[in-house]
């Protein structure tokens, strides 16, 4: 008792076969011609973010992050035998420049763009928009007011309200 396959059946399994093949020899030809490998350095974090491992509360003593300055590319970020100069750009107002500590909980009435930056899901254009609100509208009494400025919402507002502290 031999089960044999219909010729329609035949077919479908060649072209299956066939699709495995040429998809695997694809891969593998673009595989070599992917070029050099790009690997990007990053400084190791000794501080986790203190409520990934909920031990902080507001009470406690103040911790720093460390912010990275953004990474050189180009023919001025200089060789291997010429490191580029340092360029942190200065923030407005007597802020951090990047490359140097954050230290939280911030106050959303006081925090430069950077400082802003260093929270989690919270980018330029929202640190932009934090900062026109409470230039246009008055500063933040408490936390939840952060609401009212577009893009923030509940859950991004749950992820950034262990860093922030509202001073007066």
């Amino acid at each position: 008792m031999r089960n044999e396959l219909s010729k329609q059946q035949r077919k479908v399994l060649l072209l299956l076969v066939a699709a495995v093949f040429l998809g695997a020899g694809r891969l593998g030809f673009q595989a070599l011609n992917r070029g050099d490998l790009e690997v990007h350095l990053v400084a190791p974090v000794d501080v986790a973010w203190p409520a990934a491992s909920g031990e902080w509360s507001g009470q406690e003593p103040r911790r720093a992050v460390a912010m990275l300055p953004p990474e050189e590319t180009g023919p001025e970020a200089g060789t291997a035998e010429e490191p580029a100069a340092e360029k942190a750009p200065s923030a407005p107002g007597g802020g951090t420049a990047a490359g140097e500590k954050v230290i939280f909980p911030l106050d959303p009435n006081t925090a430069s763009s950077e400082e802003l930056q260093a929270l989690p899901g919270i980018g330029p254009v929202l640190a932009a928009r934090i900062i026109e609100y409470r230039e246009t509208v008055g500063k933040f009494r408490i936390v939840d007011d952060l609401l009212a400025v577009k893009g923030i919402g509940e859950k991004t507002l749950a992820k950034i309200r262990p860093y922030l502290e509202i001073k007066e």
